[in-house]
């Protein structure tokens, strides 16, 4: 077997085949890899890949269409099957032969990640991942083209049978999706000839193994069909002509039944079994959260999703296999597609018209609650070239929130203040409302004459101009009957909001005049008004106790008098070296303040820490307050500097506001974010390296197989 390697090893590169494969295939790779990863900065080779795994379909076809139709044709295939090896010795030592050549362009290949890793953060993991699923796929490509080869003596038969079979197994996806696009039985089977939607299961960013188990058995079944081609002819005359008969049916019928039924036992492996998910946020698995809230959920509920499997799959990678996952964790959740254009009326009777294909309508006896693709994947706009960029993932947030929104009975009601040039509540805390199912309503005092009586809870964020005595007064009656109030402070506006610290003086909260700095290091990031306070033990906090946990910058401290019947906790506090520092009550002053300062003193009058800028106070009827220090922990740059962990505490205080005991044990997921960040390449590596893969590499490769052809010639 080795022997019959290396003769067609060397006579492969004896002449141009084996110098222009690899040639084409390193200048087919350097040119995209050139454009994704040089010009545009993608951290990983997958779209690359992706785009030359076309040039099999001719590549593969021309290194194939010799190997064993002109050894038919020159009769010295007899001197191989007269000799003392085996006819599997004979197979595998051609195939490892093409294996070789293939290798080559393949270790440049993996060569680029570590390229990549030298401007910045790579994924090497989804690159070498991607790399398998090409690699594997080139190896299933080959056995073809050796089965092929071995059926005729007609290297120009061999050549186009080959591409016809290569093309149709690239080509079965759109093939099947077009002309069966509700799916069936029929496009079931022929997807088992489905070649590239493995590779592209790879490329995802996991580790499928039914991908790996196919190509792996369809290979050897491939290169066992040559091995009954050839020993047919070992065993009776020569046929000069396409042949379609086999040595034995039998065996032939055997080895395809269990091909066919290893993968049919792969496919019924659950994914969180065969799929290991490999990506940095887990976009293809449910977090443990999920997983323990559908073990006992016991709704029964169906998730439409608006467009064909098909059609949903090749817009979303995530959509289908998360939809899986929640079907094999739970059998009560029922997955069904809908075709839109064959069932025009569905959208409407959910009162989801005009939703876009991917979007989901999650349905039970109770209620149904419509998921916009939009929210599935939220997005930012670049108002600087108006681009919109996709930041993250959220099929799970939001399926998850849809499974608890319609089965439970009743939905709270939280109320947010205006009319006062209130502070915008960032994105993601509102995900966390409506992933809690709370309805939001937005309330103006000049139009109700109270706090609604559905109200749940109020937020009051960040006012810059101050109450009447009215909206006091309403504010105030609430919170005695019982009501529930997050209240936070924008300190450059303190000074012109009597009124409001009314509300708070009225349960024994006095603001501290001026904004808190730190001068101890270990509780501030960069600034001493960027806060990273201690956060205390409790049930507002949970999970989040200790330092550097989450981000309150311009702080307001807050004191509290505890000669009253209310109850008073700290939820996060400063050091005792912290400081209120005065002055500061003008957007100029603000721009002061937020330049980096390495150090902040004290002085006289400046009133001494420690502070606590988080306070949550219960009165002797019922009512609850949480006030924050500052407005701007509530944003999502805020959130974004401590991994989101402020709006887990957001999370956290909304439970205890609204004790609605549904709601206190609900999961929120948050949003997977899409951290990859483009490569910062400069001009001159990114000519130097598209020089070396587009230019350098192919042509000298072609140089050397026209100079080692031409020898041959004069000899």
């Amino acid at each position: 077997m080795i022997a019959i390697c290396k003769r067609e090893f060397a006579s492969l590169f004896n002449n141009v085949i084996g110098w222009l494969f690899v040639g084409v295939m390193v200048a087919m790779y350097g040119l995209y890899f050139f454009l994704y990863n040089m010009l545009y900065g993608l951290p990983q080779i997958s779209h690359t890949l992706s785009a030359v795994t076309f040039l099999f379909l001719i590549a593969v076809p021309v290194l194939t269409m010799r190997i064993l139709s002109e050894d038919r044709r020159n009769r010295t295939d007899q001197l191989i099957m007269t000799a003392p090896v085996s006819t599997w010795q004979i197979v595998l030592g051609k195939y490892l032969a093409l294996v070789l050549v293939f290798a080559i362009p393949v270790c440049l290949m993996a060569v680029s990640p570590l390229i990549l890793g030298l401007f910045g953060e790579a994924n090497y993991t989804g690159s070498f991942l991607a790399l398998l699923g090409f690699v594997l796929y080139g190896l299933l490509t080959l056995s073809v083209g050796l089965f092929v080869s071995s059926l005729t003596e007609s290297v120009v038969i061999s050549a186009i049978v080959s591409f016809v079979l290569l093309f149709l197994g690239y080509m079965m996806p759109s093939i099947t999706g077009a002309v069966f696009p509700d799916g069936g039985i029929i496009p079931t089977i022929l997807g088992a000839y489905d070649f590239i939607t493995p590779m592209d299961d790879l490329s995802d960013g996991s580790l499928n193994l039914r991908s790996i188990i196919y190509y792996v058995s369809v290979t050897g079944l491939f290169l066992f069909g040559t091995v009954q081609s050839i020993e047919k002819r070992r065993w009776s005359v020569s046929v000069r002509k396409l042949s379609g008969s086999v040595f034995s049916i039998t065996t032939i019928a055997v080895v395809c039944a269990a091909v066919a039924g290893v993968n049919a036992l792969a496919l019924q492996i659950p994914d969180s079994q065969a799929i290991i998910d490999m990506t940095a946020e887990k976009y293809f698995s449910l977090t443990k959260d999920t997983v323990k809230f559908l073990k006992d959920y016991s709704e029964d509920v169906t998730i439409y999703v608006v467009g064909t499997k098909k059609s949903v799959k090749e817009s979303s990678v995530e959509i289908p296999k998360t939809l899986k996952r929640y079907h094999e964790a739970n059998p009560r959740i029922k997955i069904s597609y809908v075709n839109i254009s064959k069932n025009p009326t569905f959208l409407a009777s959910y009162d989801a018209e005009g939703e876009q294909e991917g979007s989901l309508i999650v349905v039970s006896d109770k209620r149904s609650k419509v998921i916009p693709v939009s929210d599935i994947y939220p997005s930012e706009i670049d108002y600087t070239t108006y681009s919109q960029t996709v930041t993250g993932y959220d099929g799970e947030g939001q399926i998850t929130s849809a499974l608890q929104y319609v089965s439970t009975d009743d939905v709270p009601v939280v109320y947010i203040l205006e009319g006062h040039d209130e502070l915008a509540i960032g994105e993601d805390f509102m995900d966390v409302l409506e992933k809690s199912n709370y309805e939001i309503k937005q309330l103006s005092f000049l139009k109700e004459e109270a706090v609604p009586e559905d109200s749940a809870a109020l937020i009051i964020n960040g006012v810059q101009s101050d109450l009447s005595d009215d909206d006091v007064k309403k504010v105030v009656d609430y919170i005695n009957d019982g009501g529930s109030v997050l209240a936070s402070m924008d300190f450059l506006q303190m000074d012109n909001l009597a009124r409001y610290k009314g509300i708070l003086s009225e349960y024994g909260i006095t603001p501290v005049e001026g904004v808190v700095a730190e001068l101890d290091k270990d509780y501030y990031y960069q600034n001493p008004y960027y806060l990273l306070p201690e956060v205390e033990v409790s049930d507002a906090t949970d999970g989040l106790e200790g330092k550097s946990s989450i981000f309150s910058p311009f702080s307001v401290g807050l004191e509290y008098n505890e000669d009253n019947d209310n109850t008073y906790t700290k939820l996060f506090v400063t050091s005792d070296k912290a400081t209120s520092k005065k002055g500061y009550g003008s957007a100029e002053e603000m721009a002061k303040v937020a330049s980096v300062q390495t150090e902040v003193t004290k002085d006289p009058g400046d009133p001494d820490g420690p502070f606590s800028v988080g306070l949550l106070t219960e009165t002797k009827k019922g009512g609850k307050i949480i006030v924050l220090g500052s407005a701007y922990l509530l944003t999502d740059a805020s959130d974004a500097m401590v991994s989101y962990r402020n709006s887990r505490l957001f999370d956290s205080m909304m439970k205890v506001l609204v004790p609605d005991l549904e709601n206190e044990n609900g999961v929120i997921i948050p949003v997977k974010k899409y951290d990859e960040t483009r490569l910062t390449v400069n001009t001159n590596a990114a000519q130097m390296y598209g020089f070396i893969f587009i230019v350098l590499l192919p042509v000298s490769c072609l140089v050397a197989g026209v100079v080692i052809w031409s020898k041959r010639r004069r000899r």
